[in-house]
């Protein structure tokens, strides 16, 4: 059992300005200017309070949350200190938390798994007691077995500050925590907000929109801003007092933080109106300069708080905190993963049927188109390239399609932990991949076993095209992958790489133009796309076969005979008019072993490229898109 008083622990937030570059509008060359966001903002908040940052659309209350976490785009000046140490974006990362507007959770995971792998993640002792207090504290003990999609809005926002509170950070940063939540609800919690930051002795900062009566009792501290101006900063208690003392006295029986809400905000119902408003809020700002300092800087009032510190963080006084470690992060991140894919629960079955049992379906019913065919030259060497051509789309597009499907949430949530300094690109993308190889794997196996009677494919060469089959299905993926790591809307993101493929495919696969008769350049293109080498595999496994010497042309014409009819004494014959160019070496095209390990050469360079360009840093108009 440690004391601690509640002064003890200090964020000072003093003269801070912010601006941003905005788009001017109609500009075709999207020309920039920067707008102040925040002007000269001050406020101070103790150890054990709970300071609620209040003002309307646009009146700079985000903007300060992400400018104390050190997550701003844009010029900042003024100082922030937290204990009178300076609190720099990486002091912040290590004591600090946010809860976002908007928050990811993976669906198919559980209340007591999203927690534990929070605090997994995050590198703490004590995972379990963590997990039990934080469900405790929040009201969620009733639904720890319960997925996150099946939680209620209320539970699930609660479950959004589990994530955070599990942690024990010195300072809780939240963004508008109770803006889609019934009244019962808010007032729940912020009351819990206050237990917590009452009985840890933190910091809680918040942000609301709109007020209620009910939670004043709760909320230690008020900055109230408009237009990136503060028109009150200090304690709530005399809060009533500053506005009487400059002739503002809140008439009885309003709530006071609503009714000082909309003194100090815009009123743009007519141009009288506004200039009115405008002004009024300029001598509100200028007056706070001059007269509220000294209420800004009040101390708090009681004794000494005694504050249980069984696991965390110690407050006084700042050490190392929080500080992931490698193998345990990554660890922690494919574990999530596999409950995420094996979870008993209607988003897990998703995903279990979207990596294992999509391909080899929609393979199953694409065969039946196949599995009547004659073996004769004039349909069989046709119907079998056609089928290996529409098997090696199936994979892409499954590639494309699980990958649109899955990939996204996973993203949403990396970006997010992501900002808390959890883990970076590389890392999260090692797992995703650890995740997804294997699974890609069982399911292009069990695919290819529907197709061995069809192709009827011997052991080895089961092996060899599980192999180019799985390549060009990683290749796909990961190709989706890069474009998703900048495209927000998974849709688009999977119209451009289908795009692409069915291009490649039409040019490289020789399944809708020979090779041999393509344009020079459009050879020469062919040669560094990967759906040509899995193609020439894939076609030799199934044509070059025993079972393709000497066909008959039809049911009537036996061969050889006529020569004009009975072109391919073999299936080789026909794959060098097909799929080789004049002066080329067919011993080289037409290389199983060598075409199999340039497809995995593909598929394992795309992999090693989206990990570097997961570790590049993101242009500021790519990163907006994934702030929340």
């Amino acid at each position: 059992m440690s004391k601690m008083v509640l002064s003890d622990c200090v964020l000072d937030i003093s003269n801070i300005f912010h601006s941003t570059a905005v788009v001017i509008e109609g500009s075709c060359l999207n020309k920039t200017e920067p707008t102040a966001v925040l002007r000269d903002v001050s406020a101070r908040v103790y150890g054990g309070e709970v300071l609620a940052i209040l003002g309307s659309k646009g009146s700079g209350k985000r903007a300060l949350l992400d400018v104390i976490a050190g997550r701003a785009d844009g010029k900042t000046r003024g100082r922030i200190t937290l204990n009178d140490h300076l609190l720099t974006p990486e002091l912040f990362r290590r004591h600090g938390g946010y809860v976002a507007h908007r928050c990811h959770l993976l669906p198919s995971l559980t209340v007591r798994q999203t927690l534990n792998y929070a605090t997994w993640l995050a590198n703490l002792s004590n995972r379990e007691a963590r997990v039990r207090q934080t469900m405790v504290d929040l009201a969620l003990s009733q639904v720890a077995n319960r997925s996150v999609n099946d939680l209620t809005r209320p539970e699930y926002r609660r479950l959004m500050l589990g994530v955070q509170l599990a942690k024990d950070p010195t300072i809780l940063l939240l963004d508008e925590p109770t803006w889609d939540t019934d009244p019962l609800n808010t007032y729940l919690i912020v009351s819990m907000l206050w237990s917590y930051a009452t009985r840890r002795g933190s910091i809680v900062v918040l942000t609301m929109e709109t007020p209620r009566s009910d939670v004043l009792p709760f909320v230690s501290r008020v900055a109230l801003l408009c237009l990136g101006a503060v028109v009150y900063s200090g304690p709530t208690r005399s809060m009533l007092d500053y506005f009487t003392y400059i002739g503002f006295p809140c008439p009885e029986l309003e709530n006071p933080l609503m009714y000082y809400l909309c003194l100090s905000t815009v009123d743009r119902r007519s141009r009288d109106r506004f200039l009115e408003s405008n002004q009024q809020i300029s001598v509100l700002v200028d007056k706070f300069k001059v007269e509220g300092v000294l209420y800004m800087k009040e101390a708090p009032q009681g004794p000494a708080s005694v504050k249980d510190i069984s696991f965390g963080i110690m407050h006084k006084g700042l050490g190392k905190g929080i500080k992931p470690g490698c193998f345990s992060t990554l660890l922690a991140l494919y574990l999530r993963s596999l409950a995420t894919t094996f979870s008993l629960n209607k988003s897990g079955l998703g995903h279990f049927t979207a990596r294992l049992l999509l391909l080899p379906f929609s393979v199953a019913l694409m065969s039946i188109l196949y599995s009547h065919s004659t073996p004769v030259q004039s349909r069989i060497f046709l119907q079998t390239g056609g089928l290996v051509f529409n098997i090696l789309t199936l994979f892409y597009l499954a590639g494309i399609a699980t990958t649109t499907i899955l990939f996204p949430g996973f993203r949403a949530r990396y970006y997010q932990e992501k900002r808390e300094g959890l883990y970076g690109g590389a890392m999260f993308l090692t797992a995703y991949t650890l995740l997804s190889l294997p699974l890609s794997f069982i399911s292009t196996l069990i695919t290819i076993g529907i197709l061995v009677p069809i192709l009827e494919l011997d052991l080895s060469s089961w092996a060899y095209s599980s192999g180019t089959l799985w390549a060009s299905y990683v290749a796909a993926e990961q190709i989706t992958v890069a474009v998703l790591m900048v495209v927000g809307r998974p849709i688009i993101g999977a119209i451009t790489v289908l795009y692409v493929t069915l291009v490649s495919l039409g040019i490289a696969s020789g399944g809708v133009r020979s090779l041999r008769n393509l344009p020079h350049w459009l050879a020469t293109v062919s040669a560094a796309l990967p759906a040509r080498y899995a193609s020439l595999a894939l076609n030799q496994l199934a044509i070059d076969t025993g079972s393709s010497t000497n066909l008959p042309y039809n049911e009537t014409f036996t061969c050889p005979g006529i020569p004009e009819l009975c072109r391919y004494p073999d299936g080789k014959t026909y794959l060098i008019e097909r799929f080789t160019r004049e002066g080329e070496n067919i011993s080289e095209v037409l290389n199983v072993d060598l075409n199999l390990l340039i497809s995995l050469a593909f598929a394992l360079s795309l992999i090693i490229l989206n990990s570097v360009l997961y570790l590049l840093p993101l242009p500021a108009k790519v990163k907006a898109k994934f702030r929340e």
